[in-house]
């Protein structure tokens, strides 16, 4: 398992890292596959306006001036000193919620059902902190574009992880597997600046799990070995052509997925997913108040491990997202778009995705940002040519509504929130679509001196287009709530220790003996060896109770997890 255990940033991060906390919690960056929901949707044009800001800071030289200025981008007033270092803690942040994001023997089971049909990235209740074009994870947060050798005209950086893991239950079944499993990661970051604005780049994370004892748990691979691309490893060519800025790129991953679209027997069943994204996205500023943005991707997906071919698709999409923001403190816009979908087995219907709808992003002062966006959803589906048990047999199609709104408050330099609400509806893998209300709640604050505290906590209701008990166990819809803690303190310049803890209760309407609570607790401890050199030292504990099933149904699980971290 690709276990995230990063280093703590220095104490002016820790500073800054209140200012900014509530960025990663909102629906902004996010390694999404594009096309599957709304949300997705604009966090690709997000990123993309994102990617554009930054390439042309890094074309032109700038001067540290200690202005504050309100990025619309980020959606936050931000320091032009600090806004180098804003990504690098966004994915530093990310650690305080991995208790709960769900992947691969994490042992949690707080997935967002809206979000199951993804197959790029882990379908955890809160938002990923990372973007479209950047992996999942880094051996060093702190690498984050710099690049420490040059090779000719090449910039590169390297990254190397190194993880030994002992897992009790690898499966988080009633009759537990445990076994060691070996994880090694290289991160790379690499760019060839062919003149000042055209840049040909590489972002990826590469890397190898061994298991010792049963290599039948590798769900792919040769038995001993499972492959990892890491979701957002991408090789991208940006070229300027007048105020046109044109991203072309490939985007390709590797790695294990979780089957949590069935409460049945395949609960707990795990396969490999092979995902590429292939096309050009292109940002007009038309003036200095309008700008426009396009998108095409075609996007294949491919089930690996036997029994799973039913998942194997394709899909394109043409997205479009038109803004007008006059003075840079405020954003309106509208965008959508259309996407194509088709899977390679008739078990699961193919169709028709559109969506279209406006967004507004304003300041409210100097310490209140707010969101809001909403518009209509159109799916229309083939009619299913395969019945249960062997397919669902959906003939559902939909004509609604989506919308999303969050509102951000830094209450001083210490203490930040967030709360976002939202409704749409995304493809699924047990009908043709589900529809889902969530509400997500988060707080940050710097509780002393080295101290940081974080509480966040979650709401969804989820409601399958279509529910027929004979396909999968998959008649339910599906209530969930719970809430993460975490503390870390840095207790020495070069020792950081953290602790947290995560609740999560399901419940299951029209299956029997499929609620459930889970617990889980973690602590860990990270010791920078030398400047490039970090030690990590992690500790998982998870419990999984049917509160409607015999004990013999519960699980427990336990990890230990001991890492090394290498920038060349």
């Amino acid at each position: 398992m690709l276990t995230k255990l990063p280093r703590h940033p220095s104490r002016n991060a820790v500073l800054l890292a209140i200012t900014i906390t509530v960025g990663w919690l909102l629906p902004q960056s996010s390694n999404a596959q594009f096309g599957v929901s709304p949300s997705q949707t604009s966090n690709f044009f997000n990123d993309l306006r994102s990617r554009t800001g930054q390439l042309k800071k890094a074309a032109q030289a700038s001067t540290r001036s200690g202005d504050v200025v309100y990025d619309y981008e980020k959606g936050a007033y931000v320091s032009q000193e600090d806004q180098e270092g804003y990504q690098d803690l966004q994915k530093l942040l990310r650690s305080d919620r991995q208790i709960s994001q769900p992947s691969v023997r994490s042992g949690s089971n707080a997935f967002a059902a809206r979000s199951v049909g993804d197959y790029t990235t882990y379908s955890g209740q809160y938002s990923g902190a990372l973007s479209y074009f950047a992996p999942t994870y880094t051996s060093d947060p702190f690498l984050s574009g710099k690049r420490n050798l040059v090779l000719g005209p090449v910039n590169l950086g390297l990254g190397l992880y190194q993880g030994f893991e002992y897992n009790s239950n690898v499966r988080r079944t009633a009759v537990p597997i445990s076994d060691f499993i070996s994880s090694t990661l290289i991160n790379i970051s690499a760019n060839y600046r062919i003149s000042q604005y055209n840049v040909l780049s590489f972002t990826g994370g590469i890397g190898i799990d061994h298991y010792f004892n049963h290599p039948e748990l590798a769900t792919y691979g040769n038995g001993n070995y499972l492959l990892n691309v890491l979701p957002g490893t991408t090789l991208a060519f940006d070229i300027k052509a007048g105020p046109v800025n044109i991203t072309i790129y490939d985007r390709m991953s590797v790695r294990p997925a979780l089957n949590n679209a069935f409460v049945g027997a395949n609960n707990n069943s795990s396969f490999g997913v092979f995902q590429n994204d292939g096309g050009v996205a292109a940002n007009w500023q038309i003036n200095s108040a309008w700008a426009l943005a396009a998108n095409y991707t075609y996007t294949i997906s491919e089930a690996l491990g036997s029994g799973n071919g039913q998942f194997s698709r394709s899909m394109n999409s043409l997205h479009l997202s038109l803004t007008y923001s006059p003075t840079a403190t405020w954003i309106l816009g509208t965008e959508g778009g259309v996407s194509f979908l088709k899977y390679k087995q008739p078990t699961l219907n193919g169709g028709t995705l559109f969506n279209w709808g406006a967004f507004l992003s304003m300041p409210l002062g100097k310490s209140t940002v707010v969101k809001l966006s909403g518009g209509i959803q159109v799916f229309d589906f083939n009619a299913p040519t395969v019945f249960a048990p062997a397919g669902p047999g959906d003939n559902s199609n939909l004509s609604g509504y989506y919308y999303n709104f969050s509102i951000t408050n830094q209450l001083n330099a210490r203490f930040s929130h967030t709360l976002t609400v939202g409704h749409e509806s995304s493809i699924n893998l047990a009908s043709n679509f589900i529809t889902a209300d969530y509400i997500n709640y988060g707080i940050s604050m710097v509780a002393w001196k080295g101290g940081r505290f974080s509480l966040s906590g979650y709401y969804e209701y989820a409601n399958p287009s279509h529910t027929n008990p004979a396909f999968a166990g998959t008649g339910y819809k599906l209530t969930q709530f719970g809430w993460d803690l975490y503390y870390t303190h840095q207790l020495t310049s070069k020792l950081r220790a953290g602790a947290g803890y995560h609740f999560g209760r399901a419940d299951y309407i029209g299956v029997t003996g499929k609620d459930s609570d889970q617990n889980g607790f973690s602590f860990d401890l990270n010791y920078a060896l030398t400047a490039k050199a970090g030690l990590n030292l992690g500790y998982r504990y998870f419990t999984t109770n049917y509160r409607q099933s015999p004990t013999a149904a519960d699980s427990v699980q336990t990890r230990v997890i001991l890492g090394l971290n290498y920038n060349f």
